[in-house]
């Protein structure tokens, strides 16, 4: 029986501790040490627990205010904010990858009540964007117009240059006005700054056709990234678009590009966006549309430089609705 007890330090705190217990249960010996035990093991995961909540919560106070705009803000992303900025965030931060300053990050992400707590905080509500965008250009450009209508409500400066005008014509379906400006001033279409030659990615996820079939037609880049750095064709896949997806085909676009935040091809992108997109429990059909436009066009099914290699194949398996899936390449 000695065999089963634990060893322990007679003369040291945890000693008096077990000698404790085992005056509470005066059973046998295997009975007692199966009751420290357990009480051992949940002492520990409790340990690991309160250990593993204080390292989240200091990610999270350290994690950058234009990061947490991002990515991470969730129901409470109003009260978290704020109590950032009152802790000493900087309401002026920039982002470390884009170059963003926060008030455009939360423009981007369509964050109204983030846009008021910025400002409130002192926030610059003119910053430029690396394009030399401010976010009331980036809003009234992507039809954000709740967005664009507050900043103008809170003096943000509403100038605009041509490309930007072109853009809000084409979002707002003004076909004829838009073929006009682009009739006086052609190089709109493809500037050489990033945040206007965007414009065919900020159409192609939208369903009306015709504004993405004239900005094209009119010589706009195919493959101009937008969204999380995917390019037009990736925009149709999320957005669930074939449509759109097969008039960039035609024009050119890179099926297999991968260079974007999610590490995706266009294919990948759609499989995704067949579960977990917006509209994916109404729009099922059109995934698989995407899906086998992709597929009969040569989507490759494995990430660059690693042919032979079905890591790709299965992360799209695993993404992929019951219905895309069924049109994959089953797993080895």
């Amino acid at each position: 029986m000695s065999d089963m007890w634990p060893k322990i330090d007679r003369g040291g705190e945890r000693s008096i501790r077990i000698r404790s217990e085992i005056t509470k249960f005066p059973r046998n010996g295997k009975e007692i040490f199966l009751h420290l035990v357990r009480r051992s093991i949940l002492g520990g995961l409790r340990r690991a627990s309160e250990e593993l909540v204080n390292r989240c919560n200091t990610g999270k106070n350290h994690m950058t205010l234009c990061h947490f705009l991002d990515w991470d803000y969730g129901r409470d992303g109003d009260q978290e904010l704020r109590r950032k900025l009152q802790a000493g965030g900087d309401a002026n931060e920039r982002s470390e990858q884009s170059g963003e300053a926060a008030i455009l990050v939360a423009a981007r992400r369509r964050r109204a009540n983030a846009i008021k707590v910025l400002l409130e905080f002192g926030a610059d509500i003119n910053a430029l964007s690396t394009g030399g965008k401010t976010a009331y250009a980036h809003s009234i450009r992507r039809g954000f117009n709740e967005i664009a209508d507050l900043l103008r409500q809170r003096g943000a400066d509403t100038t605009l240059n041509n490309a930007d005008r072109l853009a809000v014509l084409l979002t707002s379906g003004k076909l004829d006005d838009a073929a006009e400006l682009i009739a006086a001033d052609p190089e709109i279409v493809r500037t050489g700054n990033p945040e206007e030659d965007r414009l065919p990615a900020d159409l192609a996820g939208r369903k009306a056709s015709e504004p993405l079939e004239l900005l094209i037609g009119a010589g706009a880049d195919p493959n101009a990234p937008g969204l999380d750095g995917g390019t037009p064709l990736h925009q149709t896949a999320w957005f669930g678009q074939p449509h759109n997806a097969g008039l960039l085909l035609n024009a050119g676009a890179r099926l297999d590009d991968f260079n974007n935040a999610h590490n995706g091809s266009a294919l990948g992108w759609a499989a995704h966006g067949s579960r977990f997109s917006g509209d994916a429990d109404t729009r099922g059909g059109d995934y698989v549309a995407l899906v086998q436009l992709f597929l009969s066009a040569g989507a490759q099914l494995f990430y660059p430089g690693r042919e032979g290699d079905d890591a790709y194949l299965k992360t799209l398996h695993a993404d992929a609705s019951e219905a895309v899936r069924a049109l994959l390449p089953p797993l080895v």
